[in-house]
């Protein structure tokens, strides 16, 4: 029966061989992209825990070094000293030792937290990568409809290579993406870099330490006691702390900086119970000693010479 159509069937065979052909090279061009975005994220997900991890071991070494310099210089000193002075330098040392603990534990807190936010931000781009993979998948369907409608509907050639051509957009956005998600991978490289900046930062302040020892020496020793539950006062002569809010506590040390100047000493007594983290303990550490202790008020010309076989704090 003739139904008015031309006698197609060769022509449609070649036409279906030419569109699976076509079709075949855009999927395969699909599947290499998306197998490229997941590689480059997989490599830079491990470049970036690798480097975290040589940072942390790098800073960890620094510690074991700076350990050993003082235990050499503490023997030195034992051979040179009398009993009276290696005692008043080992308690010299050990608020000195404190101190530095407790403010590389809080830049350690620091630099965990960091960490913490990039692992929150790997996660959300896997997330978007998954998002991606998942409207893939449904293209792949989308095209697999318009495959079973091919085969009996020849005369919609033009509507199927307009397709096609939607199909090569997808594929610029999507190259798009890609050069997005390298961009955000870069800030994290970034970030990185601010880490180890803060880790050089670090360093410099340990050498604005080799400066001369502080020491309760002559000095008028006052001793304040910090926890989560409040502060606590104890002067010289004093037999047991009195507890004061931070105001009162504040306006006291201001009276004896202003009566003993540059004669008083101000230790920091932080309990291992004192459920304060350990920045919540720097910062107040810091801001007490910078305040009112001599140490951290003596200008570089007014400063005590370093006495022969002492070490830096």
């Amino acid at each position: 029966m003739n139904s008015g159509f031309p006698n197609l069937s060769g022509g449609q065979e070649d036409l279906e061989e030419s569109f699976w052909s076509s079709f075949s090279n855009v999927m395969m061009v699909i599947l290499k992209i998306f197998l490229l975005v997941i590689l480059i994220m997989a490599l830079n997900n491990r470049n970036l825990l690798d480097d975290l991890k040589n940072n942390v071991q790098a800073k960890e070494e620094a510690q074991e070094e700076a350990k050993l310099a003082l235990n050499l210089a503490q023997s030195s000193l034992k051979a040179n000293a009398s009993l009276e002075e290696q005692l008043a330098y080992y308690q010299q040392r050990s608020s000195s030792l404190d101190l530095e603990l407790l403010r590389s534990r809080a830049e350690a807190e620091g630099a965990r937290n960091l960490s913490n936010n990039q692992k929150a931000e790997l996660t959300r781009l896997q997330a978007l990568n998954k998002e991606q993979a998942d409207t893939l998948v449904n293209r792949n369907k989308i095209v697999g409809e318009l495959q079973g409608k091919l085969t009996g509907l020849v005369t919609e050639k033009e509507r199927t290579q307009t397709e096609l051509a939607t199909a090569r957009d997808n594929t610029t956005r999507m190259e798009t993406e890609l050069s997005s998600l390298r961009t955000k991978y870069n800030e994290s490289d970034i970030k990185l870099l601010s880490l180890q900046g803060e880790f050089s930062e670090l360093d410099k302040k340990y050498q604005k330490l080799l400066k001369p020892a502080r020491s309760a020496s002559n000095k008028q020793v006052v001793e304040v006691l910090y926890q989560k539950t409040g502060c606590s006062l104890r002067k010289a002569g004093e037999g047991s702390y009195r507890n004061l809010d931070r105001a009162s506590l504040e306006n006291e040390l201001g009276a004896l900086k202003t009566q003993f100047g540059n004669d008083l000493y101000v230790r920091i007594v932080i309990p291992d119970n004192s459920g304060l983290s350990y920045s919540e303990a720097w910062s107040f550490t810091n801001q007490i000693l910078s305040r009112y202790d001599y140490y951290y008020n003596l200008s570089p010309s007014s400063a005590p010479a370093t006495p022969a076989g002492s070490p830096s704090p």
